[in-house]
């Protein structure tokens, strides 16, 4: 449940994880737009960016991510689904006394007694 709500969550704007440059280098805090980029990684000795990705590539790479989450999401809910199924069904077999018993296994039976004949007591 929690992975399609979190599939639900990756849309909008991309989400740039490191530092979000403009079209003129500089950093740009906010909402990333079209034309900016992001620094992926940064090298703090050089002082200059090791990983770029553009707007679009960092639209196109939340879609993926996006449409894996929810094929994972639908995959959990149906396994949850089919887990609970059969649990009903087999807890169901069970109580209703059609479960089949392990081999070799013995049925100890209550003795009778007049009142199981339906017979009035005394005859």
């Amino acid at each position: 449940m929690i992975t399609l709500l979190r599939a639900g969550a990756a849309h909008g704007v991309p989400d740039c994880p490191g530092l979000q440059l403009g079209e003129d280098g500089e950093d740009h805090p906010g909402p990333m737009r079209q034309g900016h980029s992001c620094a992926l990684d940064y090298s703090v000795h050089g002082g200059y960016s090791t990983g770029t990705a553009t707007y679009d590539q960092l639209k196109y790479a939340q879609e993926v991510k996006r449409g894996d989450l929810l094929g994972q999401g639908l995959l959990y809910a149906l396994y949850g689904t089919a887990g609970t199924a059969a649990t009903v069904i087999a807890t169901r077999k069970r109580a209703a006394g059609h479960w089949p018993r392990p081999y070799g296994a013995v049925v100890v039976r209550a003795p009778r007694t007049g009142l199981d004949n339906k017979e009035p007591p005394g005859h």
